[in-house]
C-alpha cells in the first residue's frame, strides 16, 4: 500500500497536475458565463420539466388519478362487461358486445394554467375498445373469448382545483 501511494504521487507530479501550465493565461480558452448573461430568463412557462418540481409532482399525481379514473369508467360504463349487450343473430347464434378502456393506452399531459384558481390542467387520452364474441347461447357468449373489433379514441380534460383533480 505504501509503494502504491508513492507511485501515485510520482505519477501526479510527472504529469504536471500541480504545476502551472506553460501557456500564458491570456492564451487559454476558458468557458464562463457572467451572472445575468442568460439569453432568456427561466420562468415557469419555459422551465424544463425536470427542473419544475411542482409540475413533475402534479404529473405523477395525475397519472395515478388517470388510472383510477379509467378503472371507474370501466366499472360504470353503460355497456361494461357486467352489462354487455347480447343480440340474437339471424342465423340463430348470439353476439355479445361490451366496451372496455384499454389501460395500456392511457397517456397523460399536465401543464400550468394562467388561472389563479386553477394552477394546473391535465389531459388524459385513452382508447375505448369495443369487444365482441359469438356463441350458441347468451350464457356461452358471456364466457366466450372476446376480440377487439374497434377502438374509439377519447380525450378528457381535468383541472386541479382546491388540492384535487376534477
Amino acid at each position: 500500500m505504501h509503494k502504491f501511494a508513492i507511485l501515485a504521487i510520482l505519477a501526479l507530479l510527472s504529469t504536471g497536475a500541480f504545476f502551472a501550465s506553460g501557456v500564458p493565461a491570456s492564451a487559454q480558452e476558458v468557458a464562463s458565463v457572467a451572472p445575468g448573461n442568460a439569453s432568456q430568463p427561466v420562468t415557469a412557462a419555459n422551465m424544463p420539466l425536470y427542473l419544475d418540481e411542482g409540475l413533475a409532482t402534479k404529473h405523477a399525481d395525475f397519472e395515478k388519478f388517470a388510472k383510477t379514473r379509467a378503472q371507474a369508467l370501466n366499472r360504470n360504463h353503460r355497456l361494461s362487461r357486467q352489462r354487455m349487450q347480447i343480440v340474437k343473430q339471424p342465423d340463430g347464434s348470439y353476439l355479445a358486445r361490451y366496451h372496455a378502456i384499454d389501460l395500456d393506452s392511457i397517456s397523460t399531459k399536465v401543464s400550468r394554467s394562467k388561472s389563479k384558481t386553477i394552477p394546473f390542467v391535465g389531459v388524459m387520452r385513452f382508447q375505448e375498445m369495443v369487444m365482441e364474441a359469438v356463441g350458441n347461447s347468451p350464457e356461452l357468449c358471456r364466457t366466450a373469448h372476446f376480440k377487439p373489433v374497434s377502438a374509439i379514441p377519447n380525450r378528457q380534460i381535468f383541472s386541479y382545483k382546491k388540492g384535487t383533480w376534477q
